[in-house]
């Protein structure tokens, strides 16, 4: 699977690129959610896990454009947060998104991979 990673966080992002790779994805990482766009514009992902709190744009706005680029429109998204409950709650997040607190668990998102993964081979 193609899974594009934005996380401001130099750690973080190193982490998740190096998981999701050993388990066999073919990974790419941005700095932010601007970033992200563009490498998804040039290279259509299966996921993407951005940081909801980023700079230059947010995981919430960037989720937003890419559902106005008819290329980019559907595809799955698995947020990554260390924002509170409240600041979630008004982050305004659609439902259908599975927010994963951080820091990661690992098997939890492997999990919500394997549920995108069954879902476009249906």
């Amino acid at each position: 699977m193609k899974i594009l990673i934005a996380e401001d966080d130099t750690m973080v992002r190193e982490m998740l690129s190096s998981f999701l790779s050993d388990l066999g994805h073919a990974v790419q990482s941005a700095e932010n959610g601007a970033e992200l766009v563009k490498l998804a514009l040039g290279d259509r992902p299966d996921l993407i896990v951005p940081d909801l709190h980023m700079p230059e744009m947010t995981g919430k706005s960037m989720v937003a454009m890419l559902d106005m680029y008819p290329p980019l429109s559907g595809i799955p998204v698995v947020m990554v947060t260390g924002a509170s409950r409240g600041e979630l709650a008004d982050a305004g997040i659609p439902s259908e998104i599975p927010v994963l607190p951080k820091p990661v668990d690992f098997d939890r998102l492997t999990s919500e991979i394997e549920k995108i993964a069954t879902r476009k081979r249906a």
